[in-house]
């Protein structure tokens, strides 16, 4: 069975990352579109004594940004932290989501700031205050919603395609864009239960966890999948 192309979602910088990823792993036809555009503010908060990142964005913005390097950070996966390193971060803990990360912060750890974008899921700053572990959170960057892409709307009309979702927000945008004469040519690999649930159809396939390896392997694997949908979990 041939491979299906795949559309990317994805803010530009993380989609063209995923992009090179698929492409040495083997994936044919892909096509960029992103429905949500990383914006970074005008101006750097004044962090007290460390960082936490949950998105490889923030560590864009902070050195979009010009912020200063040698800050101890903990961040969330493996590829916010390797843009962490790359933004000069001292990075002293990397956790798989959010809540796992609020217990990872050691309790003698600095006065914390949480970078984050205007939308966020959860609080991460107030689970750590309940801890005992001053932290606050500022606004680095604005997520901007944009258009499903002609391109994109254009290769839907041609059958089957994999669209990978990350976040719960583009999971929703692409549900709010698609026309509904375009769903059923979706098939959907979701990182987590609480992307699935925003998806405009049931995906293919859920990744066996959060992340972004377990998340590569859902994709390479439903590349040749059955064009018949079925919410499944990857293993």
């Amino acid at each position: 069975m041939q491979a299906m192309p795949i559309l990317l979602t994805r803010p530009l910088a993380q989609s063209e990352a995923l992009a090179e990823t698929l492409r040495a792993a083997g994936a044919g036809r892909i096509l960029i579109a992103p429905l949500i555009e990383i914006v970074p503010g005008d101006r750097l908060p004044d962090v007290p004594g460390g960082a936490l990142l949950t998105s490889a964005n923030a560590a864009r913005a902070w050195t979009t940004l010009n912020g200063r390097p040698g800050l101890p950070a903990w961040v969330v996966g493996p590829g916010t932290a390797s843009a962490a390193r790359a933004a000069g971060f001292d990075v002293r803990g990397v956790a798989p989501d959010a809540t796992a990360l609020a217990s990872l912060v050691p309790p003698d750890a600095p006065p914390l700031m949480h970078l984050r974008g205007t939308v966020q899921r959860g609080d991460l700053a107030g689970a750590l205050r309940a801890r005992g572990i001053p932290a606050t959170d500022a606004v680095l960057y604005d997520q901007e919603a944009r258009p499903l892409t002609p391109a994109a709307r254009a290769l839907l009309v041609e059958g089957p395609v994999l669209v990978p979702l990350y976040s719960p927000r583009t999971a929703a945008r692409l549900r709010t864009e698609c026309p509904a004469v375009l769903t059923g040519h979706l098939r959907v690999v979701a990182l987590s239960d609480a992307v699935a649930a925003e998806s405009p159809v049931p995906p293919l396939a859920v990744a066996a966890t959060p992340d972004g390896p377990a998340m590569l392997r859902a994709i390479l694997a439903n590349l040749r999948a059955s064009p018949v949908e079925g919410r499944g979990r990857s293993v």
